[in-house]
C-alpha cells in the first residue's frame, strides 16, 4: 500500500461517503474506488459492503482503517523529524526587534536577506524596544535592533533617524494646526529607563510646540498602537505624529516632518545591537547585509 491508499481508507471512515472522500481528497470518485478494489485484490479481502447509497466497512475493513490511521501519524511524525533535522544543519540566529520595526520594515529587510542567504533559520521576537534590551543583556538574543539611545555594554551600529512626522487626512497648515484635534500616540510602560527616554522625545515635541503656538495642543485621544492612531486619523478625526516609517506606500496622509525654526528634524534612533564575542559568520552576514541595505558606510 502507498501513502495515498492510507489516505483513502482514513478519509472514507472520516466522511462516511465515497463523493465526500473523493472530493476531499482532490481526487474523481472512479479513481478513490478503483484504488480501494485495488487494495482488496491485493489482500484478498472485502474492505466495505456497499447497501444502496451506503456502505459499512467489513472487520477487516475497520483494521485496516485503524492501521491507515496509525500509519499517516507515523508518517506526519517523521515528516516532521526530517525537518527538525533539515532546519538544525542550517545556520540559526535569534533575532530580536521593537515591534514598529518588526511590522513595517523587517518584512522586506528579511525578504532581501533571504534572496542572499538561504542557509539560516532565523528565530524572530517583537516588543517594546526596553524588552528587546532586556533580552540581549540576558544573551537570549543574537541581534537586537530598538528605537531609542539606550546604554548598552556590547556593539552597536546606527541604522537610521527616523523623523517624527504629522499626519492627517486634510493639508496641514501650521499657521493653523493648534486648532486642530490631535490624535496622541504614546506607549504605556513602567520601566524607569523608557519613561526617561520616552519623556526627552515628548520633550522635543513639546519645545516644537512651544516654539510656534501660545497655546495647549487639542488633544481629544490617547492611544499606545500606532495603527489605532492612524485609524483615528484616517476617519477624520484629527492628525497625529508619528514616526516616519510606519507610513506606509498606500497610506493617504498628507505629511510634514517636524522641525524647529533653525531646520533641525525631530527624529529617533534606530540600533542594531550585537556583542563582538558572541560573532559567528551568520551574525556577521546579517549586519553586513543590514549596513547594506541602510547604506552605512
Amino acid at each position: 500500500m502507498q501513502e495515498e491508499d492510507y489516505k483513502i481508507l482514513a478519509m472514507l471512515n472520516k466522511e462516511q461517503s465515497f463523493t465526500k472522500a473523493a472530493k476531499r481528497l482532490f481526487m474523481s470518485q472512479p479513481l478513490l474506488s478503483y484504488r480501494l478494489k485495488k487494495i482488496e485484490k491485493d489482500f484478498g479481502i472485502n474492505i466495505v459492503e456497499k447497501m444502496g447509497n451506503q456502505f459499512k466497512f467489513t472487520p477487516e475493513g475497520e483494521y485496516l482503517v485503524k492501521f491507515s490511521n496509525k500509519v499517516l501519524f507515523e508518517i506526519q511524525n517523521l515528516k516532521s523529524n526530517i525537518n527538525e533535522l533539515r532546519e538544525n544543519l542550517k545556520g540559526n540566529m535569534k533575532l530580536g526587534a521593537n515591534t514598529n520595526f518588526a511590522i513595517y520594515t523587517m518584512p522586506e529587510l528579511i525578504q532581501q536577506y533571504y534572496q542572499a542567504y538561504t542557509d539560516i533559520y532565523i528565530s524572530m521576537t517583537s516588543g517594546w524596544s526596553i524588552e528587546i534590551l532586556e533580552q540581549m543583556e540576558n544573551n537570549d538574543l543574537d541581534v537586537g535592533i530598538l528605537t531609542g539611545d539606550y546604554d548598552w555594554y556590547g556593539q552597536k551600529i546606527l541604522l537610521k533617524r527616523d523623523p517624527l512626522t504629522i499626519i492627517s487626512k486634510k493639508p496641514i497648515s501650521l499657521k493653523h494646526l493648534h486648532q486642530e484635534y490631535r490624535i496622541v500616540y504614546k506607549s504605556h510602560q513602567n520601566f524607569n529607563t523608557y519613561i526617561e527616554l520616552e519623556n526627552s522625545i515628548t520633550k522635543s515635541i513639546n519645545d516644537w510646540w512651544n516654539e510656534r503656538y501660545d497655546t495647549y495642543a487639542r488633544n481629544i485621544f490617547q492611544a499606545d498602537k500606532i495603527e489605532i492612531c492612524k485609524k483615528f486619523v484616517e476617519k477624520g478625526m484629527g492628525y497625529a505624529i508619528v514616526p516616519k516609517s510606519c507610513i506606509l506606500d498606500n497610506d493617504s496622509f498628507y505629511t510634514k516632518d517636524l522641525k524647529f525654526k533653525n531646520g533641525d528634524s525631530i527624529t529617533r534612533n534606530t540600533w542594531l545591537l550585537y556583542r563582538e564575542e558572541a560573532m559567528n559568520n551568520d551574525i556577521k552576514n546579517f549586519i553586513s547585509f543590514c549596513k547594506i541595505y541602510f547604506e552605512i558606510e
